[in-house]
C-alpha cells in the first residue's frame, strides 16, 4: 500500500474502478457519518481522487535508449566554419502567377489525402442511462406531475428500474458517476411525493444524508434529506419504545379530545411531538387528526375542564351536606334569601375571589373594566364558586398562572423578564412540593393544581398578574407548537456545570419531558438566562 489515495482506502495501487468502490464501501460502513464528518469527507476525496488516477491513460515506458546528436553543435567553433556568400543566387524561380491577384497558391498538403479523409469523424450519440427513461415514465405518468401513489405493479417496476440505474452509475467512470447522482436527485425531487417510496434505497446508495447541512449540499438533496429524515422519525415513532410515540398516538385518532384522554398523555408531550414536527417535518402534520389537534392547542380549556370538574365535586358534596342537615328534624329551618341578598352575596363573593388573585381591594368591576374579555372568561368559574359558597381564589389561580405563561408570547423585554422570574418560582416551589407538581408547571396546565408558595412571593405574583392584565396579555391563550428555539452552547454548558451531569445525561433529560431530573434541569437553564438575558436570543427567552 503506498500514498494517498490508497492509503486512506486501505488497498495497494490499482486502475480497476470496481476495486476502488468496494474499498471506499467497505470503509464507509464501518464510519459513523453523523460523529465522523471529517473522515468522511477524506474518504470521498480519497475516492474520487482514485478514479481520476484510474481513468487516465497509462504512462509509457521510460525507454533506455539515449538519443543521438551531432557533438559537433557543442562545438564553439562549428559556427565559425559556415561562410556567408553574398552572390549566391536562389534556386526558387519566380513566376508571373505569383503576382495575379486572387491566386492562392499551391496545395500545401499531403497531395495523398483526399477531403472525405480529413473531415472531422462523426460525432457519437451519448450513451443513456439503463433504467432511467423507465423510471421517469413511471414517475410522471403522460410526462406530467402526480400526486397519486405509486400501485404495486409500479413500485415493482420502478424498483427494478432504479437498481438498474445504480448499478449503471457504479460501473462507470466519476463523470458518469456524478451525473446519475445529479439527475436522480433532481427527478425524486420534482417527482414527490410520488416518489416517496424509491428515496430510501437512492439515498443509501449515493450517500445523500451525508451531506445533509453541508455547503455545498443541493437544493434538490435539501429537500429530499428533510424528506428522509421525517420518514425516519416517522418510522421510529410508531414504536411503542420511542418517548413520543403515546402522543403520536393521540393525536392520530379522529375527533376532539376528551376530558379522560387529557388525564390519559402528559401535555408536555404533545407538545413536544408537535414542536418537532413543525419545525423539522412540516409534511407530516397532515398524518395527524387535524381536529384532535385544535382541541390539543387551547390549552386554557384543559385548565377551565380541570377547575369545572373540582367545582362539581365541592358542589356535589356541599349539596349532600344539606340534603343531610334537612334531613335532621332537629335543624332549624332556614329563610330563603331575597333576590338583593342573593345578588349582594354573590358580588361580594367575586370582589372577594378577584382581590386573590390580583391583589388587596381590587374589585370585580375593576377587573371588568380593565379587561371585560378575559373577565367573561373568569366569569362562568367565578360565578359557579359563589354559588356553592367556596370564596377560594386557589381554585381559579391555574387559569390565571397558565394565561401568565402564554403571555411571554407578546410581552415586551421587561415584562418577559418578570414572568421568567415567576416561573422560576413556580417551578422551585414545584420541585420541593414533589409529585407530579413539576410537570404541572412545566406544561402550563397546572393541572394538579397550583403550587403553595410563600406570602411574600404570591405577593409579587398578583402584582405581575395585575400589570399583565392592565396590558391586555391574559386574554390569548397559548400558541403552543407554533414556533421553535435554539438553547444557546453557553447556557447548556453553565446549567450542565450547576446540575453536576454529564453531557449524555443532560442530553437525555432534555430529549425526555418526564425525566425525574427534569424539573432541576429547567431551573439552571432559567436562573442561568436570566443572570444574562441580553445574551439569549428572544425566542428562547420565551420559549423556555
Amino acid at each position: 500500500m503506498s500514498g494517498y489515495p490508497w492509503s486512506i482506502l486501505g488497498i495497494e495501487e490499482t486502475r480497476e474502478k470496481s476495486a476502488i468502490r468496494k474499498a471506499y464501501s467497505v470503509k464507509l460502513k464501518t464510519m459513523n457519518l453523523d460523529e465522523q464528518v471529517q473522515e468522511y469527507a477524506q474518504l470521498r476525496d480519497a475516492r474520487d481522487y482514485a478514479l481520476r488516477l484510474a481513468a487516465q491513460p497509462p504512462a509509457p515506458p521510460p525507454s533506455s535508449a539515449q538519443p543521438e546528436y551531432d557533438d559537433a553543435y557543442e562545438d564553439d567553433d562549428y559556427f565559425d566554419e559556415l561562410e556567408w556568400h553574398d552572390d549566391a543566387e536562389f534556386e526558387w524561380q519566380i513566376e508571373r502567377r505569383d503576382f495575379v491577384d486572387g491566386y492562392e497558391g499551391g496545395d500545401l498538403g499531403d497531395a495523398g489525402l483526399s477531403g472525405d479523409e480529413l473531415a472531422a469523424a462523426a460525432i457519437e450519440p451519448p450513451e443513456l442511462p439503463d433504467g432511467y427513461d423507465e423510471l421517469h415514465a413511471i414517475l410522471f405518468p403522460g410526462r406530467q406531475h402526480s400526486d397519486e401513489g405509486l400501485t404495486a405493479e409500479e413500485y415493482e417496476q420502478a424498483e427494478d428500474a432504479l437498481k438498474r440505474l445504480i448499478a449503471w452509475a457504479e460501473d462507470g467512470d466519476l463523470n458518469r458517476h456524478g451525473s446519475v447522482d445529479y439527475n436522480l436527485a433532481e427527478m425524486l425531487a420534482a417527482a414527490w411525493p410520488r416518489s416517496a417510496p424509491l428515496v430510501e434505497r437512492a439515498n443509501v446508495a449515493f450517500h445523500w444524508l451525508g451531506e445533509a447541512g453541508g455547503l455545498d449540499e443541493r437544493p434538490a438533496l435539501q429537500f429530499l434529506n428533510a424528506r428522509t429524515q421525517g420518514m425516519r422519525f416517522h418510522e421510529s415513532v410508531l414504536e411503542e419504545g420511542h418517548p413520543l410515540h403515546k402522543a403520536w398516538l393521540e393525536l392520530s385518532r379522529p375527533g376532539k379530545a376528551s376530558m379522560i384522554d387529557r388525564l390519559k398523555i402528559n401535555r408536555n408531550q404533545i407538545d413536544k411531538l408537535l414542536l418537532a414536527i413543525r419545525g423539522s417535518f412540516p409534511e407530516l402534520e397532515a398524518l395527524l387528526s387535524r381536529e384532535r389537534i385544535d382541541s390539543w392547542e387551547k390549552p386554557a380549556s384543559d385548565v377551565v375542564s380541570w377547575i369545572v370538574q373540582r367545582l362539581f365535586i365541592v358542589f356535589v358534596v356541599i349539596q349532600a351536606l344539606r340534603f343531610c342537615a334537612s334531613a335532621d328534624d332537629r335543624a332549624p329551618v332556614q329563610p330563603p334569601l331575597s333576590a338583593e341578598e342573593e345578588q349582594a352575596i354573590r358580588d361580594e363573593g367575586k370582589d372577594t375571589i378577584a382581590a386573590a388573585l390580583f391583589g388587596d381591594g381590587f374589585t370585580y368591576d375593576q377587573l371588568v373594566e380593565t379587561d371585560p374579555a378575559f373577565a367573561a372568561q373568569l366569569d362562568t368559574m367565578i360565578d359557579t364558586l359563589v354559588r356553592v359558597k367556596v370564596l377560594d381564589g386557589r381554585l381559579v389561580r391555574p387559569l390565571l398562572r397558565n394565561r401568565m405563561l402564554a403571555a411571554r408570547e407578546r410581552a415586551d423585554f421587561d415584562t418577559l423578564l418578570a414572568i421568567q422570574a415567576m416561573h422560576l418560582e413556580w417551578l422551585k416551589a414545584a420541585s420541593e412540593a414533589g409529585g407530579d407538581a413539576c410537570g404541572d408547571v412545566l406544561s402550563g396546565s397546572f393541572s394538579g393544581g397550583a403550587p403553595e408558595m410563600s406570602a411574600e412571593t404570591e405577593a409579587r405574583e398578583r402584582a405581575l398578574a395585575r400589570d399583565l392584565l392592565e396590558k391586555k396579555l391574559l386574554t390569548f391563550p397559548s400558541t403552543t407548537g407554533s414556533s421553535t428555539y435554539q438553547i444557546s452552547g453557553w447556557l447548556v454548558d453553565a446549567a450542565r456545570k450547576d446540575t453536576g451531569l454529564s453531557d449524555a445525561r443532560f442530553g437525555e433529560i432534555l430529549q425526555d419531558p418526564e425525566d425525574s431530573e427534569r424539573c432541576g434541569v429547567e431551573i439552571a437553564l432559567i436562573e442561568n438566562m436570566l443572570s444574562a438575558p441580553s445574551r439569549v436570543p428572544i425566542e428562547t427567552l420565551r420559549g423556555l
